[in-house]
């Protein structure tokens, strides 16, 4: 089966000159051009393949020749340096070579011959130390690339003017291919349980987000596990030892204290890190204690940082302020600073509020209940049901409000109902978010006041946790809960799953460096940076670091083959997935254009998408937005497909409509070598037509 490849789509799009664009020249450049014109001065205007420019001669040359030129200068004008005499149009191409090559001085090498081959057909222009370069790669091609392949390679190395070496050579020709990732990170994962020469630390942080990387879905099947497991300890007709048992994975998974048994598991808890930083900070700002306020501070800060729940420019905000108290540690700058963290961490959240209840007098519960009625009501997760019973028990609370002991109780069974109520919709909605961006996952673990800093790992060890577990009941649990997550796969869920993956991987790590993030740990945490780590230690061996560049050589090529050209954007990405012990690899390469203002523009576009799907196997998507009209042509050699897909349709229509798209049409094909041959004669010519769309297959 012939499907369009990166490869043939992105690699060989350089047909001509820099593919149409522009040429741009630099020093010490090699050309071929002819001389079309004359004028004063020696200035004549000269064609380098389907080009003209205006170039001033060194030596006067007559019209109609051909011949090689050297760049010798590009300002103020281009400077051209004739290196060959009259070249005839006609002459076959090995003498083209060999002049070329002679005139450059420059062996003749069969590895030299292939490049300056390949440069005369696409008018290529390179330099004599590019063509070295070139040349140590060709001699030391593995077999499993083809010379065709690395020139291609090398053509693209060029021109995104990046150097040609084996690391970059292996970046753009790993970016490039559209299968194998899984099987790099398998050999990754194979290499990290046998080699001992890995540092332990180093281990197992790798395989920790590893282990993330192969369950995109860890956080959304922890959030569900720990749902289940809260209705098991709280449930009246489970046995004893299934409590037990769950009751040790919530406390071995970080989300419950070690020092929680049956009865107080949901009435001891402490407080959260933030809260109990931000209580000493108070006391200790308002007694004027500066040298301690610092010191909680810095805290105060780590802790901020480890904080998923906040947003980069909240961070950053409250990172500023704590920065200045440090360094000008005033009262007024301290009292400043401590009011801002409130503000930001310590919001009337229905967690918060019900919280406040326990210890309020009178006059403050007269104050609280309305802000929590308003809270409840306002949330998104929870359905009308779940809202009219919170609210009948907060009506109970108004009432008893006089009788101290019959409030403790009813708060109690109100924080318990809330429990419930978020633990039912991190089950049956895992995805969903409220309005501050929230899941219902995140609000139980607010109402159970764990430490919500590092959410993300207390899931992801839930999940590892319970696989682990060597009980049936356990292992029922967690079979139940892949199977209800299965059941409601989706958009959203592959949405999720994608973005989870590639933010695991760390693929944005040096931008986010460069962005200065706050949340320097979480990033550091990603499988790049690690990798990167792991080959700055010496006692690692040859084999294991080898993998680990080949691993940072496909995230490298995604970013090398992602770029833009003028309005022309085109993004290249690979994610390798896995869904429940199915693992799949998508291959994504967006292609359009931007806004003047510097936006995105979503009415025209073109998107294919390589999947390895087990059960259909590969699968080619190819998707054109013109006019906000969206087209989708699947290649597939399943005869089986048109039946399958037609029910999907009216979801797929009714789906872009929603965010104001039309669809013309789902054609599902077999792919062949002729259309494939066909389809990119005609996207080669209609190429300048496609209102900003520049792809061809």
């Amino acid at each position: 089966m012939n499907y369009p490849s990166l490869t043939s789509v992105h690699l060989q799009q350089s047909s001509g000159p820099m593919n149409g664009h522009p040429l741009v020249l630099k020093q010490g450049q090699v050309i071929h051009g002819t001389i079309k014109q004359l004028y004063p001065d020696q200035i004549a205007e000269v064609q380098v393949g389907g080009q003209r420019m205006m170039a001033k001669l060194e030596i006067p040359l007559q019209a109609g020749n051909s011949h090689y030129f050297q760049v010798s200068g590009v300002e103020p004008d281009l400077q051209l340096k004739v290196i060959s005499g009259p070249m005839t149009p006609s002459a076959p191409m090995s003498q083209q070579v060999t002049q070329l090559l002679d005139s450059m001085r420059l062996p003749q090498t069969n590895e030299m011959k292939q490049i300056a081959s390949h440069l005369l057909k696409n008018d290529l222009p390179m330099t004599k130390e590019q063509m070295q370069q070139a040349e140590q790669i060709m001699k030391t091609l593995p077999d499993t690339i083809s010379s065709r392949e690395a020139l291609n390679v090398i053509q693209k190395l060029i021109e995104l003017k990046l150097p040609i070496q084996q690391n970059t050579f292996q970046a753009v020709l790993q970016g490039s291919m559209k299968q194998g990732f899984t099987e790099v990170l398998g050999n990754l994962q194979q290499l990290l349980l046998q080699d001992d020469s890995i540092p332990p630390t180093m281990r197992e942080q790798l395989q920790n987000q590893l282990q993330l990387i192969n369950k995109p879905l860890a956080l959304e099947t922890g959030g569900i596990l720990l749902a289940k497991m809260l209705d098991v300890i709280s449930s009246s007709s489970a046995s004893p030892a299934d409590k037990l048992t769950v009751l040790q994975l919530l406390k071995d998974s970080g989300i419950i204290p070690k020092s929680a048994n049956l009865l107080n598991w949901n009435t001891n808890i402490q407080p959260s890190n933030n809260n109990r930083l931000l209580q000493q900070l108070s006391s200790e700002s308002l007694a004027g204690n500066v040298k301690e306020v610092t010191s909680l501070l810095q805290q105060v800060k780590e802790s901020v940082q480890r904080n998923l729940s906040l947003s980069d420019s909240q961070k950053l905000g409250i990172h500023q302020s704590i920065t200045k108290a440090i360094t000008q540690p005033t009262v007024e700058n301290v009292q400043a600073v401590t009011k801002h963290l409130e503000t930001t961490l310590q919001k009337s959240t229905i967690q918060t509020l019900t919280a406040a209840l326990y210890t309020a007098s009178k006059k403050e519960m007269t104050e609280l209940l309305p802000q929590l009625k308003n809270a409840i009501q306002e949330q998104t997760l929870l359905t009308s049901t779940q809202k009219e019973e919170l609210l009948q028990t907060i009506q109970k609370i108004d009432n008893e409000k006089n009788a101290s002991q019959s409030i403790q109780s009813v708060v109690k069974e109100l924080h318990n109902q809330l429990l419930k109520a978020f633990g039912d919709s991190a089950q049956f909605q895992p995805f969903q978010e409220d309005k501050q961006g929230m899941t219902a996952k995140q609000q139980m673990m607010q109402i159970l006041n764990a430490d919500t800093s590092n959410d993300h790992n207390a899931f992801a060890r839930l999940v590892q946790v319970t696989t682990s577990s060597k009980s049936d009941f356990i292992q029922q649990m967690l079979m139940k809960t892949e199977e209800q997550l299965a059941q409601q796969l989706d958009g959203k869920t592959f949405e999720t799953a994608i973005k989870q993956t590639l933010q695991n991987l760390g693929l944005s790590y040096e931008a986010k460096l460069s962005e200065n993030s706050s949340n320097l740990e979480q990033i550091s945490s990603q499988l790049k940076p690690q990798l990167l780590g792991l080959l700055q230690e010496d006692s690692v061996s040859s084999t294991t670091k080898n993998v680990a560049e080949q691993v940072i050589a496909r995230m490298n090529g995604m970013q090398y083959l992602s770029g833009e050209n003028g309005p022309q954007h085109q993004l290249i990405m690979q994610v390798p997935l896995e869904f429940f012990g199915k693992k799949t690899e998508a291959t994504l390469q967006w292609n359009g254009r931007m806004k003047k203002e510097g936006k995105i523009d979503a009415d025209y576009a073109r998107i294919l998408f390589y999947l390895q799907l087990s059960s259909i196997q590969e699968t080619v998507i190819d998707m054109q937005v013109q006019s906000r009209v969206v087209s989708v042509t699947i290649y597939n050699e399943n005869d089986n497909l048109k039946s399958l897909a037609e029910p999907l349709k009216s979801i797929l229509k009714t789906g872009l409509s929603q965010h104001d798209y039309q669809l013309s049409g789902v054609f599902i094909k077999k792919y062949s070598k002729e259309q494939m041959n066909t389809n990119s004669k005609k996207s080669s010519a209609s190429e300048l037509h496609t209102q900003g769309v520049d792809i061809r297959i």
